[in-house]
């Protein structure tokens, strides 16, 4: 069950269409941003959100399952294919 914190993130993420930056989240919720960072990482550690190299935090299958909803893309592969296209080599 998310705290009451961790449920606004999840909301704030889910208005902004399952995918949102640290610093909107700080600011909707009236945070200091090193504040947020530490939810968003326990949510991340938790698998309810996705946390990703170019500050941009998504909605996992376990946070859409909290908030009653259907995940925006149930295919994991699908979801991979997407993701791995934005990569950078290195």
């Amino acid at each position: 069950m998310p705290t009451p914190d961790e449920n606004k993130i999840l909301k704030i993420i889910d208005t902004e269409g399952g995918e949102c930056t640290l610093g909107k989240i700080a600011k909707e919720m009236h945070l200091q941003t090193s504040y947020a960072r530490v939810i968003v990482r326990s949510m991340g550690e938790s698998d309810i959100v996705d946390v990703f190299r170019d500050g941009k935090i998504r909605i996992a299958s376990k946070g859409w399952s909290l908030l009653g909803k259907e995940p925006k893309r149930s295919k994991g592969m699908q979801r991979y294919l997407e993701d791995q296209a934005r990569w950078a080599t290195f």
